[in-house]
């Protein structure tokens, strides 16, 4: 993919290999459990026992749609435990392999298994084309045409439960507390919720309210909330009681429809994710499709999600850099998707969550 320095990146070749983990990590913030050891995700050892017979053992080639239905059975059961669905759209014959078209809590992805059922590939690499270069997370820079000024107005689009825009809040956080006092910074929501079952349009209602009517503790509450996803302990670290927000909660549902958009499937954004529209205006000025899109003085940038990276991004918008600006963040390392404060290798630029 090509960003607006017209400069190349692309995925590191080593997420081919990190097979089933990498699907739960990615998709559903498993990072988090990177404390329990390895291959704690997975649920150890019994889990990839379960993965090697769990469609087949015979070494035989089996259908694509026995392939297919029984790995989106284990992918149920093993990995996603109840915290999301995924669905099989389609299965295609890819010469040793079958080509799973899936949809895992809305997000639509490829992965590759063999056709005796054995082997679960959630990417694969084309060895007859050379990759490209990926570029460093130190070398990003903010778009030369971005508009500079004195105080450069940040808005990060986000949903609350997306782990790619989880991912670019905790990358944040540092530069916030490095360089708030220079820019104008929001968090807002994307105009379509894609984790209802999670709880995100609640979640993203209460975020709102914390950060309009409490904006000194929203960064508290936003550094707890991404340990776990847990509101209740968020409110609690922010020093907040949900009384604090009630009146903020209940005004703000009225006014965009929350709860009823929530509750009406038949107003839901392409028949599947409930409207959530306290940022509508904002999402159709920018041309927001998905989180996380970071939009900084009124135009959409790309950038790398570690702190490093934004704050490099940011500072190429003001029209004379603050001393912090300076500030080596490099130690904070590139966040990993999904909740928990863990890290990952690369910068990871390119995933997010949207409905297309």
């Amino acid at each position: 993919m090509e960003d607006a320095n017209g400069k190349i990146r692309i995925w590191q070749a080593a997420t081919a290999i990190l097979g089933v983990l990498l699907i739960a990590s990615i998709f559903f913030g498993f990072f988090n459990g990177a404390a329990d050891g390895p291959g704690s995700a997975l649920g150890g050892s019994a889990a990839a026992d379960s993965l090697k017979c769990a469609v087949g053992s015979s070494g035989t080639a089996l259908s694509g749609s026995e392939v297919g239905g029984k790995t989106v059975g284990f992918i149920n059961e093993n990995l996603l435990q109840g915290q999301a669905t995924a669905k099989l759209d389609g299965v295609e014959d890819a010469g040793n392999m079958y080509l799973l078209k899936l949809d895992i809590g809305g997000q639509k992805t490829d992965a590759y298994v063999s056709k005796d059922g054995k082997l679960l590939f959630p990417q694969a690499i084309d060895l007859t084309k050379k990759p490209q270069a990926q570029q460093a997370p130190d070398e990003q820079t903010a778009p030369a045409d971005i508009q500079k000024s004195d105080k450069p107005k940040v808005e990060l689009f986000v949903m609350s439960h997306c782990p790619y825009g989880t991912q670019i809040e905790k990358g944040i956080i540092p530069v916030v507390k490095e360089i708030g006092g220079n820019i104008d910074f929001e968090v807002k929501f994307v105009n379509y919720a894609m984790h209802p079952s999670q709880g995100e349009v609640q979640e993203q209602l209460n975020q709102y309210c914390v950060q309009k009517d409490y904006n000194g503790k929203y960064m508290a509450y936003l550094g707890k909330f991404l340990e776990a996803g847990n509101g209740k302990d968020a409110l609690a670290a922010a020093g907040l009681a949900e009384a604090d927000i009630k009146g903020c909660v209940e005004e703000t549902d009225r006014k965009f429809n929350v709860t009823k958009n929530l509750e009406d499937k038949s107003s839901w954004a392409s028949g599947r994710f409930p409207r959530f529209m306290i940022y509508d205006a904002e999402n159709k000025k920018y041309g927001v499709q998905g989180s996380p899109s970071l939009v900084i003085n009124g135009q959409q940038v790309q950038s790398g999600r570690d702190a490093q990276s934004l704050l490099k991004t940011i500072c190429g918008a003001f029209t004379s850099k603050p001393e912090g600006c300076s500030t080596d963040m490099s130690s904070f390392g590139t966040p990993a998707p999904g909740f928990g404060f863990g890290t990952q290798g690369g910068s990871a630029t390119a995933a997010g969550c949207h409905s297309g």
